[in-house]
């Protein structure tokens, strides 16, 4: 029974989890309301070709204080958009860029634009969902609570597929 309750949470959490994405993405992909802090962005080259210009652009509401430098290229910033150009990004390879950012005083959902430039001339735009949270319920807080629930309810999925199971399993015996 142990076994059975233990290969359906293995299940349920591997229908659950998400394929990771290659994509540009924000770490942390949240801040507080009305706070500032660091977000460094992850920028893959999934081109065949050198990425040689990347910015970001941030929502009204939304103030980039100041834009962290990255080997090889040359930033500059206003409230608003963050460039990195006069650099070079294998194909393949991935660089981080960092933005000091200060959040509107409300939580919201929204996407930083970000844009890459290549070589070639071609650009490509990625949409990178951001949130900013109640300033007394930032996840950073709450991510105890969330495992614990996540937990329970993989054992409940657990439950009800090993008493699926049974009830199938009875049913089929008295045949």
């Amino acid at each position: 029974m142990l076994r059975s309750a233990l290969a359906a949470v293995a299940a349920a959490s591997l229908v659950v989890a998400s394929p990771a994405a290659a994509h540009v993405g924000a770490t942390p992909p949240f801040l507080a309301a009305g706070s500032s802090g660091s977000i460094h962005l992850d920028v893959p080259n999934e081109r065949t070709e050198p990425m040689t210009d990347f910015t970001v652009t941030v929502p009204h509401g939304f103030e980039i204080v100041h834009a962290h430098p990255a080997q090889g290229w040359e930033q500059s910033f206003d409230a608003a958009t963050a460039t990195w150009t006069g650099g070079s990004l294998a194909a393949g390879a991935s660089a981080d860029f960092g933005i000091e950012l200060r959040t509107p005083s409300v939580p919201v959902f929204v996407d930083l634009g970000v844009v890459q430039r290549y070589d070639s001339g071609d650009v490509v735009r990625w949409p990178v969902a951001f949130t900013v949270t109640p300033a007394d319920a930032s996840p950073s807080r709450n991510l105890a609570l969330v495992a614990v629930v996540a937990l329970l309810g993989l054992l409940v999925v657990a439950a009800i597929a090993v008493l699926a199971w049974r009830r199938r399993s009875g049913s089929l015996q008295e045949r």
